[in-house]
């Protein structure tokens, strides 16, 4: 009888990541309603989050440049780059504490697939990732930067990111539903996170204990697929490998939670 209800469980938890992955219909303009409701009553509406992204940059860049007695022109690009990668990663750890909580009303009268919901939080975070994109090819305009072949591998990297993410939005996602407090457990590890990854530091200024903030820490293992390439220079082969033993993890937490603790979320909302 264990068995067969673990089998069914199975069989629904794969049924929900199916059906849910598939429904574009549905998750793709609940993100981007999302953006849309955030600015709806400004003038510029999303247009905040390129101004934002970029006048933090600049500010910060210069301070920064002149703290590092690095060149300006050297280091702005650094950053924005770096900078624009790390909002998406930290925007989805986040988003994650919050998915089921905002999606209450839907889950209590609807019975859809859970991860449309993870989904939701992919889409709206790409969306951002979009509008913030643009400050770099200014800023790469500014400073005399070129395009090189490199820059196509940000789309693996991307794709690896996104497939982290999303198992890392499921985890979380049924924690803070489950344990309230768990959203400050996840924004205070991100404050942590955001010093001990090399988004506005180099590596370089850190000697050799830099090995084990680069890549020993998940944060940076994704920020190097994505930056370096944006940047013209191709990861390491050791990244890719290393982002691959963290998405095997991942998957190996992250699918067994899912089937057992999916069913009760409507309760603990």
């Amino acid at each position: 009888m264990a068995h067969r209800l673990t089998s069914r469980s199975w069989q629904s938890a794969k049924k929900d990541l199916i059906q849910g992955v598939a429904a574009w219909h549905i998750w793709l303009p609940f993100g981007m309603k999302d953006i849309r409701q955030r600015y709806r009553r400004s003038r510029l509406g999303q247009f905040w989050i390129s101004i934002s992204t970029g006048v933090f940059i600049a500010g910060i860049g210069v301070l920064y440049a002149v703290l590092f007695k690095i060149p300006p022109q050297k280091y702005l690009p650094y950053l924005a780059v770096n900078y624009i990668v790390w909002l998406l990663m930290a925007g989805m750890a986040n988003d994650s504490t919050a998915v089921f909580v905002e999606a209450s009303a839907y889950l209590r009268q609807d019975a859809l697939p859970k991860t449309i919901y993870i989904m939701r939080v992919l889409v709206r975070n790409l969306t951002i990732f979009a509008h913030n994109a643009v400050v770099i090819p200014l800023v790469f305009l500014i400073f005399g930067f070129k395009a090189s072949p490199a820059m196509l591998l940000v789309i693996p990297g991307l794709a690896l990111l996104l497939i982290a993410g999303f198992l890392i939005v499921l985890i979380c996602s049924l924690l803070s539903t489950r344990f309230r407090d768990f959203p400050q457990i996840v924004q205070s590890a991100l404050q942590v996170f955001f010093f001990a990854t090399p988004v506005m530091w180099a590596p370089q200024q850190m000697g050799p204990v830099a090995w084990y903030f680069v890549h020993l820490n998940p944060f940076a293992i994704f920020l190097q697929l994505i930056a370096e390439p944006i940047r013209g220079n191709a990861p390491d082969l050791g990244t890719y490998v290393a982002a691959g033993i963290i998405i095997g993890v991942l998957l190996m937490v992250s699918l067994p939670f899912f089937v057992r603790y999916r069913g009760r979320v409507v309760y603990w909302l």
